[in-house]
């Protein structure tokens, strides 16, 4: 879905409107000191950089967990945690370690990530009750800001 988005004209995009030539790749090896080796789910890095200036990089952690029973306070406590573990992972800064993405990162491998997503698979998986899901990105944001939650 990210790849598709990719190839339509920047107005037209839906995730990726602010990069000018995305690459989306998947299953990219990451390296921060805290957390060693990690594979992020989906890493979009912009072929299109100034040079001299680092590229785009955004990361994208997928979830799929049965939030459907969850009241507010634990779907609340869940969310906060996944989305401190996505920015703890995939977030801040990285050291890119798949060598086909060298060539992008011109500086080394070390990049500043833009944004962390963290998307939750929907359907019968997501919560029932809207007015928890709020609350709850709400609180994601003003505990864990840099990361985004969405539901797909």
């Amino acid at each position: 879905m990210l790849r598709i988005d990719a190839n339509l004209p920047r107005a037209e995009r839906r995730f990726l409107g602010d990069f000018d030539q995305p690459l989306v790749e998947a299953y990219v090896g990451v390296r921060k000191p805290e957390s060693g080796l990690r594979f992020a789910d989906v890493l979009v890095i912009e072929k299109g950089a100034l040079a001299g200036t680092p590229p785009r990089v955004e990361t994208f952690s997928f979830k799929s967990r049965d939030l459907s029973l969850l009241g507010e306070e634990a779907l609340t406590a869940q969310m906060v945690a996944d989305a401190s573990e996505a920015l703890g992972y995939y977030g801040v800064t990285l050291d890119i370690r798949r060598p086909s993405l060298q060539p992008l990162l011109r500086e080394g491998s070390k990049v500043p990530v833009h944004r962390v997503r963290l998307i939750y698979e929907g359907g019968v998986l997501k919560p029932k009750d809207l007015a928890n899901v709020q609350a709850a990105v709400e609180e994601v944001r003003q505990k864990v800001p840099g990361v985004e939650v969405l539901f797909q």
